[in-house]
């Protein structure tokens, strides 16, 4: 019985969930740096020339595991329709995936999963702040990214660190409370 384009493609998207899910699970018990990609191909049950037919290196793969957070924040944040909207569907992730953040952005030597983080929050901030505040643009928009990125960030760090972490509905409130006076000054200049 010959295959079908939609059995192949059916195929090829459950290979690569497969992929994207190994990822997943050996971030939680082995941090980024340290997994390899016979890691991934082991765990996900797959030979080495289909993660390369869907991935050039494991980095890819995590901007591509990173990518479907951020569709997924996106999709939250319109859902909640307010300034960040995003940010307490942000925080209620890290609560829930605690374990995969302190195996990773919380050790130093796991920069390349922070470097995509931020590069995702940045991107989310940017195009709430264009949605909200039309004007704004230039070097006034990629501050006032910056800004937001940077209270987000540190938010979330104090959260992990934290012996006594807030409840993410909560610590999104807080964030707002910090962030939303000194963003308003921005986007009003």
């Amino acid at each position: 019985m010959p295959e079908t384009l939609a059995t192949l493609d059916r195929r090829a998207q459950r290979s690569r969930d497969l992929i994207l899910e190994a990822l997943f699970a050996l971030m939680q018990e082995r941090g980024y740096k340290r997994l390899t990609i016979q890691n991934l191909i082991d765990r996900a049950g797959v030979g080495r020339a289909t993660f390369y037919a869907h991935f050039q290196s494991k980095d890819e793969l995590l901007a591509a595991s990173i990518g479907r957070l951020r569709g997924w924040l996106e999709q939250a944040g319109r859902a909640r329709d307010e300034p960040l909207g995003f940010t307490l569907p942000f925080f209620q992730h890290l609560a829930s995936h605690r374990r995969i953040y302190d195996m990773t952005v919380a050790r130093e030597s796991e920069s390349s999963v922070e470097r995509h983080v931020r590069q995702m929050l940045a991107a989310l901030v940017r195009e709430d702040l264009r949605q909200r505040h039309a004007p704004i643009t230039g070097a006034r928009l990629d501050l006032a990214t910056q800004y937001v990125v940077g209270a987000l960030w540190a938010s979330f760090i104090w959260w992990m660190e934290s012996d006594k972490p807030l409840p993410p509905e909560d610590l999104n409130a807080q964030f707002q409370r910090l962030c939303f006076p000194g963003l308003d000054v921005a986007v009003a200049a």
